[in-house]
């Protein structure tokens, strides 16, 4: 009796493949509801990395770096709505979970890298960059949603550009990055 139930309880092939492709699509449905995220922080990266180039190009300000403190504001905010969308998921698969994961490992791994760079800032728009590039190339992968791995090779080019040109205009890359990696 026992092995009957066991094979009434296998899948088909067919059977898998719907499983995977619904899990997969719940995903995409999942990650698609989170894009307030990605139009959040593009904006916001962008706007300040642009602001960064003009106040030192001008001299506006004697520390212009200082305008990078309008991340925290932006995570207060991004905190806020991620808790609130997360409480209105009805489904949570695997993938999501691995989403949620390499969205973590991105942001503790920039964390430290710029804890570590943060007084070589010469090179912070290319590592970020990398880092974006593989954090976005990985989840849009994930979830076979090509805008986001495009995204995430897009990021990778503008590192390489960003490393040549210095870190100066590597503030106007990161801006134009932006706009490929993640608005469009």
């Amino acid at each position: 009796l026992k092995l009957k139930n066991k094979m009434e309880n296998k899948l088909t092939h067919e059977d898998s493949l719907k499983l995977i492709t619904g899990m997969i699509s719940t995903a995409k449905g999942n990650v698609r509801q989170s894009d307030f995220h990605m139009i959040l922080w593009g904006w916001v990266v962008m706007i300040v990395s642009f602001s960064h180039f003009m106040l030192m190009k001008y001299q506006v300000i004697a520390h212009p770096e200082l305008v990078w403190f309008l991340m925290f504001p932006t995570l207060v905010v991004s905190l806020y709505v991620g808790f609130k969308l997360g409480r209105q998921e009805k489904v949570k698969t695997h993938l999501d979970t691995i989403y949620m994961w390499v969205l973590l490992a991105f942001i503790i791994t920039m964390s430290l890298m710029l804890y570590y760079i943060g007084h070589t800032w010469q090179i912070i728009s290319p590592m970020v960059l990398i880092l974006a590039g593989y954090a976005t190339f990985l989840s849009g992968t994930i979830i076979k949603y090509k805008p986001m791995i495009f995204g995430g090779i897009s990021f990778w080019i503008w590192s390489l550009i960003a490393f040549s040109v210095g870190p100066y205009y590597g503030l106007l890359i990161t801006s134009a990055s932006i706009l490929t990696g993640y608005l469009i």
